[in-house]
Formats: structure tokens, C-alpha cells, sequence
């Protein structure tokens, strides 16, 4: 990636195992700005799409609007950045909701300190987010319906 937009350490890990393969596209012809979607940023838009998930997270990380985003898209000849697009929007939801599992199961680790001074951990489960977790996935299991149907309460 080039370092016009860079990533953290640990988010460039995380890139660097996704099959980037899978996201390569010819980028959408545009007129030249200097603040516009040039290739370079495009690339950069789709890999930090890939990473979370979200279009306007992934425009405003290499400064650019959701707004602007679609209207790439929605352009001539940006059929490929489309399917890009959907696989990297895809690969990020993914990798959300596994970072979700993961901290609803495990929990957050969180320091202690004591007068300016780290003297211990504690983790910290989140309910809220195990009970978001579960319903997600409830609605991705294949054969559910949405919305639950409705059970008597009786009925184990």
C-alpha cells in the first residue's frame, strides 16, 4: 500500500492477512485533483473497507465523503470498483463481527492504576454487546426468518 495513507502496525497486519487478491480493480478513470479519488486513494478507500466494514469510516480515513464515495461508484466504468466494493464491504463485516465475538467471549482487558501508576488489569465483559452479537447472528444463520417468529413462552 502506498504510504500516502497510512495504517497503523496492528491494522496492517490485519490487511496483510486478508486475500487482497480478491479486491484488485481497475480504477475508475476520473479527471486529475489533487483532492480527488486518484488511484492511490481508491485502493486505499477499498483496503480500509476491507478492514471495517463501513463506507463513510473507510472515505473519511483517506479524506473523502460517503457522498463522494457512491458517486464513485455510481460513475462510467466503475463497474469493477463495485465489485471490489462488495467483497471488501463483505471481508469487513466479517472481520467486525469476528472482533465482536472475540470481545464479547474474552472481554477487554482494561488497566488499573494507582497513583499514576498501572498496578494491575481487569476485564471487562460487555453484556450489551454479547446480547448484539447473538442477535447478528441469529439473523446470518441460514433457515431463520426475520423478524423471530413468536414462541409461547411455555414451550421449551
Amino acid at each position: 500500500m502506498d504510504d500516502s495513507y497510512p495504517l497503523s502496525p496492528r491494522l496492517q497486519a490485519i490487511l496483510e492477512a486478508l486475500p487482497l487478491a480478491e479486491l484488485a480493480f481497475a480504477p475508475v478513470p476520473v479527471r486529475a485533483r489533487h483532492d480527488g479519488w486518484t488511484p492511490v486513494r481508491q485502493t486505499a478507500f477499498i483496503h480500509r473497507l476491507a478492514l471495517c466494514g463501513s463506507v463513510a469510516t473507510a472515505a473519511r480515513a483517506i479524506g473523502m465523503t460517503r457522498k463522494s464515495a457512491y458517486n464513485l461508484r455510481e460513475r462510467a466504468g466503475a463497474e469493477s470498483l463495485a465489485v471490489a466494493w462488495d467483497r471488501a464491504q463483505a471481508m469487513g463485516r466479517s472481520c467486525a463481527l469476528d472482533r465482536a465475538i472475540e470481545r464479547s467471549v474474552a472481554g477487554e482487558v482494561r488497566p488499573v492504576f494507582y497513583r499514576g501508576r498501572k498496578c494491575g488489569e481487569h476485564v471487562r465483559h460487555n453484556d450489551g454487546l454479547t446480547i448484539a452479537v447473538l442477535n447478528l447472528m441469529e439473523r446470518q444463520r441460514p433457515g431463520t426468518c426475520w423478524p423471530p417468529v413468536e414462541r409461547d413462552p411455555w414451550d421449551y
